[in-house]
């Protein structure tokens, strides 16, 4: 009898943004480092630059950076790669974006989002983990002035959004009346992604896209990302993974993949004055990647790290027991439930 064939898949794990402002990267992580150490395959937002050098961008209203000792907390975690595609990167201008490049380049850490131009922008990172070849790309559809790559032009990979604002009332009966916002993906930015991500599928097993999108401290997902996220496992992604708005947003299944529209922050040590209580909340996700699909996706509540570690949370208790509850709220109307199992917590597709 031929000896059976067992197929290939690699345990996974990502989390919440990542912004660290503190004295040295050694305990960056706490204890959230292990589980990303133990998992065969984890990555993360880096959501500013690691340097000390650079001039702020005239105008950016919300700036932050960390410095390059920083770098040690990542290695310590162990990440497999990182996507730097978000809108701060080039808070501090071109010199520390160009700085945060060579750090993660000397230090072996691949990463994916950003570049010297739009080609190295949209190079996805390719690693293998238990003989699966996995894909990651990522893009941001948060875009200061100058932030976009371009063919010559350093910076994030973009993917563009056009937004309206109609009157829901006759405004001439109800001055002042509350908008219907409607939001669009650009259709060439959107195209170029589908193209990238089917070129990168067929190269790879797996394909992860991450997106750093929808409207900041606001827990409702925008039309855009479900239009992207869709889109995206459509070209062939096995998952997306969102970030930037700060607070908890729902988690979706679409033909059984994974769109994670938001798992809040994971290490913001600066404090915006419009924070709340809501950007303490935040997870961590998982599960078992294969050639065909997420399987047995969790996540695991988690307290945001501000100027200290990220905590873990029990699900069963606290403040843990209330992101679970408010995350299933979150997710339910996308059909998605959540069952708690020991310490973690099991999402159940619709």
């Amino acid at each position: 009898m031929a000896a059976r064939r067992i197929a290939k898949s690699c345990t996974f794990l990502t989390g919440g943004d990542v912004a660290p402002d503190r004295k040295g990267g050694r305990g960056l992580l706490g204890k959230t480092a292990s589980l990303f150490r133990k998992a065969d395959y984890a990555f993360l937002n880096l959501e500013h630059n690691l340097s000390t050098s650079g001039r702020l961008m005239k105008g950016k209203p919300t700036h932050h950076r960390g410095g390059p000792e920083l770098i040690e907390g990542f290695l310590e975690a162990g990440f497999d790669a990182l996507t730097i595609a978000n809108n701060h990167m080039l808070d501090f201008g071109e010199e520390a974006f160009f700085d945060t490049l060579l750090l993660l380049e000397a230090k072996k850490i691949p990463f994916t989002g950003g570049g010297r131009n739009l080609r190295e922008a949209k190079e996805p990172v390719v690693l293998v983990r238990n003989g699966l070849k996995i894909g990651l790309l990522a893009y941001s559809t948060t875009l200061p002035q100058g932030a976009a790559a371009g063919a010559k032009e350093p910076g994030v990979n973009p993917m563009r959004v056009d937004t309206s604002y109609t009157p829901r009332r006759n405004p001439i009966e109800y001055p002042g009346s509350e908008m219907l916002v409607t939001t669009k993906t650009a259709p060439a930015d959107l195209a170029r992604m589908k193209r990238d991500i089917a070129a990168l599928k067929k190269k790879t097993d797996v394909v992860l896209v991450g997106n750093h999108w929808g409207a900041s401290m606001s827990h409702a997902v925008q039309d855009y990302q479900r239009e992207i996220g869709r889109a995206a496992i459509d070209a062939g992604a096995s998952g997306v993974f969102g970030g930037h708005q700060h607070v908890l947003q729902g988690v979706e299944f679409y033909k059984g993949c994974p769109i994670v529209h938001c798992t809040g922050n994971l290490i913001f040590d600066i404090v915006e004055p419009f924070f709340t209580d809501a950007t303490h909340q935040t997870f961590l996700f998982g599960g078992n990647l294969s050639k065909k699909r997420i399987a047995d996706p969790y996540i695991i509540p988690c307290r945001c790290g501000i100027g200290n570690a990220p905590a873990i949370l029990s699900p069963r208790a606290g403040a843990g027991k209330e992101i679970v509850r408010f995350l299933g709220a979150l997710s339910e109307p996308f059909g998605t439930g959540l069952r708690v199992r020991g310490n973690r917590v099991v999402l159940v597709p619709g």
